[in-house]
């Protein structure tokens, strides 16, 4: 029998200055004390900096696995090495450049398989937007979106929420895609997705964005719900667009 496991979404923080530890702990507890990191190359320097934190947290195993090319994520061998992680836990400082490695591969097939098995599919930094089903975008004054990952398929995500457009950016996202939920993370914060959508805001602050009652017209938008929670609040998630 199939088991569903969690999904963890952790906003802009700086795991070297213990500002991801409770985060951390929980993770670890929930896993067993094993996991891996999936990121681009570039980023090996902190990831390998934050296996040694983990470590001081009692993780019992970490591992990596650095991505330089797409054949990697399309590898049979290295996606079924991921399937096998209890904790699998996405880094990225530039979400567009590890969308560009996984997606359509392999290796997101794999962390489907590792959350169905019922353990964990965690994103950091500005990989925690890749697990919705729609990617917010730039830093202008022309919001632009991409398809993600899906894993999260009823949700759009924006990390650094407290930053100068994010709010435009997210919200413009909804409003195109009322079936989708907005869920903007402020530095610091994370919410762990457990089975059937139950959501925990289980750090920091979480604002969550609801257009699916709002109209809108070149001039204004009307009726955008927007609810901000803090831990240990909780909500749900929509698994699937409706």
């Amino acid at each position: 029998m199939r088991r569903s496991g969690w999904f963890a979404l952790l906003g802009h923080a700086d795991p070297l200055r213990g500002e991801t530890r409770a985060v951390e702990e929980r993770l670890l507890e929930m896993a067993g004390g094993v996991v891996l990191f999936v990121t681009p190359k570039a980023m090996l320097p902190l990831v390998e900096a934050w296996r040694e934190i983990f470590h001081t947290h009692g993780a019992r195993h970490t591992g990596v696995l650095a991505l330089s090319r797409r054949e990697q994520a399309m590898d049979a061998r290295i996606a079924g090495q991921v399937t096998e992680a209890p904790l699998v836990l996405l880094v990225d400082e530039q979400g567009e450049r590890l969308l560009e490695l996984i997606t359509g591969t392999r290796l997101v097939n794999a962390l489907a398989q590792v959350h169905l098995r019922g353990g964990v599919v965690a994103a950091a930094l500005e990989a925690s937007p890749l697990l919705g089903s729609a990617v917010p975008l730039g830093r202008g004054e022309t919001p632009a979106v991409r398809y993600g990952l899906g894993l999260l398929p009823g949700l759009a995500v924006q990390e650094a929420f407290e930053g100068a457009g994010a709010f435009h950016r997210l919200s413009e996202v909804v409003i195109g895609r009322p079936d989708l939920l907005g869920v903007g993370l402020e530095r610091g914060a994370a919410v762990v997705v457990g089975p059937e959508g139950r959501a925990e805001v289980v750090a920091g602050r979480v604002a969550l964005l609801d257009a699916s009652g709002a109209r809108s017209s070149p001039a204004a938008v009307h009726g955008l719900r927007v609810d901000v929670l803090a831990a240990p609040a909780r909500f749900e998630v929509p698994l699937f667009p409706e």
